[in-house]
């Protein structure tokens, strides 16, 4: 997604007349300083506006700037809220976000069933993170049953999406699998990404 080309004042005129992509555009450029002075106060009120009005990255970043405390007060409710509304809506980095939450009870109860769940579903999407971490559940078997081939088809996945904490813990994986696993997980991994068009 490609900030629009042109004048601020364009962008400021579509915001201030409601149309949610806009006013994620003017939350960016006081988020970053783009042509604007920057403003981490307006960037919240205007991400704000476009996020109540189900625009994803809006909801994405503004619970972003809730978690780091960025022109809002630290409040890892407002985050989780806003998070769990991006990730309701197939958001990938929403969803891996959330799980987060829910492995470390910020700003939602700690649920390991939860954050698993969201996990799975940002892995699906091809979230990299999400497929890192989900790997590791599945290696260490917390809130799945252990499941070594499961564990290395995730990480499989995330490599292929270029993830290099995949290949640094395949790394390990790999000394402790047996042939079998290996050769089970590389079958795996093919149908998946042959079933979801990944090459």
């Amino acid at each position: 997604m490609n900030q629009p080309e042109g004048d601020i004042n364009a962008v400021r005129q579509g915001a201030e007349d409601g149309d949610a992509e806009s006013q994620f555009w003017l939350a960016v450029s006081y988020h970053t300083g783009k042509g604007i002075a920057k403003d981490g106060e307006q960037a919240v009120i205007w991400y704000r506006k476009a996020a109540e009005q189900n625009h994803t990255p809006a909801q994405f970043n503004l619970a972003m700037l809730y978690y780091l405390g960025n022109g809002v007060p630290k409040d890892f409710s407002e985050t989780a809220k806003w998070m769990t509304r991006a990730a309701e809506q197939g958001e990938a980095a929403s969803q891996n976000t959330l799980a987060v939450l829910y492995f470390n009870g910020e700003g939602v109860e700690k649920n390991i069933g939860e954050a698993i769940k969201w996990w799975r579903r940002s892995a699906e999407n091809g979230n990299s993170k999400a497929q890192v971490s989900l790997g590791a559940m599945y290696y260490d078997g917390k809130g799945v049953e252990k499941d070594m081939v499961q564990a290395l088809m995730w990480h499989n996945l995330s490599i292929i999406n270029g993830s290099e904490d995949g290949k640094h813990n395949k790394t390990t994986l790999e000394k402790e699998a047996t042939p079998e696993q290996l050769a089970e997980a590389k079958k795996l991994t093919d149908e998946w990404v042959k079933k979801h068009d990944l090459r």
